[in-house]
């Protein structure tokens, strides 16, 4: 009896064994597994860029399925806000199209240093955040959203901000050199889509938002001593205020005279241009209503050869600067309707002379 127990005490150790054996390979297989896909553990974030997958965000998803930053309905105005955005931009998380709404970043710095240039928040939404005193030189902020955003006392030097909504955004004492806006803003493009639809209402609704961000940012370059860039924007504003206007006008027409003359006094190269333009059409007016020197026709003639048409045309060309500039010499004479066309150059010259002086002593003084 004995020795039957015994053996069957052995038998019993060995089944326990075998059975114990093939659970933990089965365990160290499941294990494998899990350490082989990760990802069926934990989700990345859906966040999709519009410009390809290169930009793609790889941060842990929550229940919504985009990360903390991506995640549209997580609030930002919770402390501690701007040190996990700057832990986060330092360690190479993926900055565009973060959503950062309300959100308290006083003194943030943001400023990448090295190559490549700066940080990388285009489509990123920064709406209503308090940015005071923030350090964004040369951030990228294209296609975003800095509506209402406080940017005041802040660094945003070289910073490109391509189609970003810029409407509302405080802009005191900010330093805005080599900002890079585009030509048009994001506005501007939809109200000329608008008006292109016949949506007056809401073209002229975009042209007034584009016209108080242009305000806005010349403003803001006065304050700086930057009258190159606050000239451009006063062109940009009043342009904006044209577009305003009934089409068909006596307001709108006078304000883009006044804009092809000399670009709303920022442009003496324009009166130059329009100077020029003057003269080469009166000469070409004089040369076929003809003029007279010394009671000879001076002027274009089938019967005349080339090179005496040619002498014609430079004579007339001559006489129209000569009208144009009131210098009066006298040795040739309008006859016929060249006597409108010169008393209609002589008044014009006397006021564009007049113009490009004050248009360029205008620009030299700043």
């Amino acid at each position: 009896m004995s020795n039957r127990s015994e053996s069957l005490d052995l038998k019993g150790a060995d089944m326990k064994s075998q059975l114990e054996g093939t659970q933990g390979s089965e365990k160290e297989s499941y294990n494998s597994q899990l350490t082989d896909n990760p990802e069926q553990e934990v989700m990345t974030c859906q966040y999709q860029d519009s410009e390809g997958e290169a930009h793609c965000c790889h941060e842990p998803a929550g229940e919504s399925g985009f990360c903390f930053w991506h995640d549209e309905n997580t609030p930002k105005d919770q402390p501690g806000v701007k040190e996990k955005l700057e832990e986060y931009a330092k360690r190479g998380g993926q900055l565009r199209g973060i959503i950062c709404k309300r959100a308290n970043l006083v003194d943030v710095n943001l400023v990448k240093h090295g190559p490549g240039g700066g940080h990388d928040l285009s489509y990123a939404n920064f709406y209503r955040s308090n940015m005071t005193n923030a350090h964004l030189f040369n951030a990228k902020f294209d296609n975003g959203s800095l509506m209402k955003a406080d940017l005041h006392d802040a660094n945003i030097h070289c910073a490109s901000f391509l189609n970003c909504n810029l409407l509302g955004v405080k802009l005191t004492d900010t330093k805005i050199d080599n900002i890079k806006i585009g030509d048009t803003l994001q506005q501007e493009v939809e109200g000329r889509v608008a008006e292109k639809k016949g949506d007056m209402e809401k073209a002229l609704d975009l042209y007034e938002q584009s016209e108080e961000i242009y305000r806005d940012l010349r403003k803001a370059s006065e304050a700086q001593g930057i009258f190159t860039m606050a000239g451009h924007f006063l062109q940009k504003e009043l342009t904006m205020r044209r577009y305003q206007m009934p089409l068909f006008s006596t307001q709108r027409a006078m304000s883009k005279t006044v804009d092809l003359f000399c670009g709303y006094g920022e442009s003496p190269i324009r009166v130059v241009f329009f100077s020029l333009a003057l003269i080469f059409l009166c000469a070409m007016i004089y040369f076929f209503t003809g003029i007279q020197f010394a009671g000879e026709y001076v002027g274009f003639q089938q019967s005349q050869a080339f090179d005496a048409n040619m002498m014609a045309f430079f004579d007339c060309l001559y006489y129209s600067v000569v009208t144009f500039t009131t210098l009066g010499y006298g040795d040739f004479i309008p006859i016929g309707m060249s006597r409108l066309v010169a008393a209609s150059e002589a008044f014009t010259g006397s006021f564009t002379i007049a113009l490009f002086v004050v248009v360029f002593v205008k620009k030299m003084t700043r």
